[in-house]
């Protein structure tokens, strides 16, 4: 019998938390084993309210370095501290935000001979990040963050301007979480995945489902909204039919969780 496959949505808002939705983290189970995509404030506290060990948490992979996928971080490694976490945490990052993050983390004092566990901040690369028992992620790169780092460069910032999105098989199981895209097009990497899980914050639902017409996807998660979108949320699905997508769909809430 196969191990049973899950994904949870923790926190499903875009830029800023609202009545509904916290910001982005999601959950990728394998039976008892958890890995994160994004870790969005308040990522400690989801878990914490959901009894999850932190020794349960195998890896995180961050999709880009805006704060509403990993402003919840440093909260996430001093949770695992305080609990007494023993095993390493593997942390994929864009490499810009590597060092800087670590240099953040040591100066909240959460050092690393004080934490208990090795905390392992590793960049990410295009194509396969990690490997493990039935389970495998490759990074898939996307130009969100593009005209952010343009304009950083012109302030006088370095930045890469990386960002990706994630593909996971488990078990035999193809997942896509997306990250922020640039454009709804660049969603079409989920062709032949079980399920996806896509941004709904910079295109329009209609976007989204002509991009998605001609791709083969049976279950689609509409996550990240826009709170522009929380007042017509009902009529999402509908939306991105309209726009050519014949599979399910699915518009996230906090605490969702989808068997696959």
């Amino acid at each position: 019998m196969g191990a049973s496959v899950r994904v949870t949505v923790f926190g499903s808002a875009a830029g800023f938390p609202t009545q509904k939705r916290l910001n982005t983290c999601l959950g990728v189970w394998r039976d008892d084993e958890l890995y994160l995509v994004d870790s969005g404030e308040p990522t400690a506290a989801y878990l914490s309210r959901r009894q999850v060990s932190p020794d349960r948490v195998r890896a995180v992979f961050i999709t880009h370095a805006h704060v509403d996928h990993v402003g919840g971080l440093p909260m996430l490694v001093q949770w695992m501290q305080l609990n007494d976490r023993t095993r390493p945490l593997p942390v994929w990052l864009p490499r810009e935000v590597v060092t800087p993050m670590r240099d953040y983390i040591n100066a909240l004092y959460l050092l690393p001979d004080l934490l208990g566990f090795d905390l392992e901040l590793r960049p990410v690369t295009a194509g396969r990040v990690y490997a493990g028992e039935r389970i495998t992620v490759e990074a898939v790169p996307n130009r969100h963050v593009e005209r952010f780092a343009d304009q950083a460069r012109e302030a006088g910032y370095p930045a890469i301007g990386d960002s990706f999105s994630y593909l996971m098989t488990v078990d035999g199981k193809r997942l896509f979480f997306s990250g922020d895209l640039a454009l709804a097009e660049e969603a079409t990497a989920a062709d032949g995945v079980d399920l996806a899980v896509v941004e709904l914050a910079h295109f329009s639902p209609e976007q989204l489902g002509k991009a998605l017409a001609n791709v083969n996807l049976p279950r689609l998660v509409a996550n990240h909204l826009i709170h522009k979108l929380e007042p017509v949320e009902e009529s999402i699905a509908d939306r991105i039919k309209a726009g050519g997508f014949g599979g399910a769909i699915y518009v996230a809430r906090d605490g969702d969780e989808f068997e696959v």
